[in-house]
C-alpha cells in the first residue's frame, strides 16, 4: 500500500507512520518544515514537506497513493489553531478528487456525539472552537464522494497499549480515553479494510 500521513510529526501521527511501515506500507509523511521531518529512517518512508491546507501541494502529495490518514488537529483550542480541521478538509477533498483517491481516514472529537453526562456538556462549552471546527471538517468530508472513515475519540494518552474498541455512530460505553498507539492501530486498520461512503466511529481504549 502507498499511504500518505498528514500530521506525521505529531504524537499520534508518528505512531501511524511506525505501524504502517511495520506492516509493509510505503509511507509519505507530510510535515510543514524540514525541521519536522520524522526521525525514523526507513527505505519505505519519504518525508513530504509542505502545507497540508494547500490543495495544490496535496494534489502532488496524493499522486499514485492508495489511502490517506490525517491526524491533524489544533494543539490549542483556539479559533486559529482549530481552523486546521476545515482548512485541511477542503484541501484533502480537492486533492483526492484530482487524483481519483477514495480512501480517507481522519481523526475527530468525541465531543461531536450527543452528550451522555453533564461533564460532556461542560467540556463542549469549554472548547467550542474544537466542536465547531471538527463539525465543519466532517461536513466537508462527508459531502464529498469519498470512502471516508472518521475516528472520533476522547482524551489521548501515551499508554503502552494497542487494543481498542470501536462503535459505529457512538462512543463505546465508558470510552472516554484511548492511547495514541491504539488509535494508530484503528486508523491503519481502517485504510486496510474496504469500505464505501462515509462512516463515523467512536474509538476508545479496551475495558
Amino acid at each position: 500500500m502507498n499511504l500518505v500521513v498528514l500530521g506525521a510529526n505529531g504524537r499520534t501521527g508518528i505512531q501511524v507512520v511506525r505501524l504502517a511501515l511495520d506492516q509493509g506500507a510505503h509511507v509519505g509523511a507530510v510535515v510543514r518544515s524540514e525541521a519536522k521531518r520524522p526521525s525514523i529512517r526507513h527505505d519505505k518512508l519519504k518525508a513530504i514537506v509542505g502545507d497540508p491546507c494547500d490543495p495544490k501541494f496535496l494534489t502532488e502529495a496524493f499522486r499514485d497513493q492508495d489511502a490517506v490518514i490525517s491526524t491533524l488537529g489544533g494543539r490549542l483550542p483556539t479559533k486559529k489553531a482549530t481552523s486546521i480541521y476545515p482548512l485541511s478538509a477542503r484541501a484533502i477533498v480537492k486533492a483526492a478528487q484530482g487524483n481519483g483517491l477514495k480512501r480517507i481516514t481522519v481523526t475527530s472529537s468525541a465531543l461531536l456525539f450527543p452528550p451522555r453526562r453533564w461533564s460532556d456538556r461542560a467540556l463542549s462549552a469549554l472548547v467550542p472552537n474544537v466542536v465547531h471546527s471538527a463539525t465543519e471538517m466532517e461536513k466537508i468530508l462527508c459531502s464529498a464522494d469519498l470512502d471516508l472513515v472518521v475516528a472520533r475519540c476522547g482524551f489521548l494518552t501515551d499508554a503502552d497499549e494497542t487494543k481498542y474498541r470501536s462503535r459505529l455512530d457512538a462512543l463505546p460505553e465508558d470510552g472516554s480515553s484511548i492511547s495514541r498507539r491504539s488509535l494508530a492501530h484503528f486508523l491503519v486498520d481502517s485504510v486496510n479494510r474496504s469500505s464505501r461512503g462515509p462512516a463515523i466511529y467512536g474509538v476508545s481504549r479496551p475495558r
